[in-house]
């Protein structure tokens, strides 16, 4: 079984749709209420909004396969940089997420790698995202991939404001 990391194609909007609201409920369902969790996934991971993000000029979607199955998908925006990012070409990491139960097998570190080869090509001197403070597991995952903290923001989630942080990697 080998990864491959393709472009997600209108096709695949069915089965992303799914994993994505799967694997964001994974990941924060802890820590936040199922009102504000169900909220988010019905406005964000319904499988219209996922077509659409698909078909979005300046979006790019790179989903993780194994054999023919999303283990992990990756969504890339040019839309706005952070200020502090002074002008500089970049593009953010809006969505990262790996299937849970493979984690350790870094399918997180082969897309980061995808995304800088391709944000490169693209002529971008930045990649940058915002990640909840909370959660440490992913802001150490950043970090061991060279991301560094340059400010911070904050994300709304239902009704609930959290604190994330930014961060950069220099291309």
């Amino acid at each position: 079984m080998s990864l491959q990391i393709i472009a997600a194609l209108p096709e695949h909007a069915h089965s992303l749709s799914e994993f994505s609201a799967a694997a964001f409920y994974d990941a924060y369902a802890y820590a936040n209420t199922q009102e504000d969790m169900q909220q988010y996934i019905a406005e964000h991971f319904t499988e219209e909004e996922i077509r659409k993000e698909i078909s979005t000029k300046n979006t790019f979607i790179f989903l993780a396969m194994l054999e023919d199955k999303i283990v992990g998908y990756a969504k890339l925006g040019t839309s706005t940089s952070p200020k502090q990012l002074n002008g500089k070409p970049a593009i953010e990491i809006e969505r990262l997420y790996v299937d849970k139960k493979l984690q350790s097998q870094k399918i997180g570190a082969a897309l980061i790698k995808h995304l800088v080869d391709f944000s490169k090509r693209q002529g971008k001197e930045i990649i940058w995202l915002g990640v909840w403070k909370k959660n440490l597991r992913a802001v150490a995952f950043y970090e061991r991939e060279g991301f560094v903290k340059f400010g911070e923001t904050i994300f709304t989630l239902g009704r609930d404001l959290q604190e994330d942080f930014l961060m950069k990697k220099e291309l």
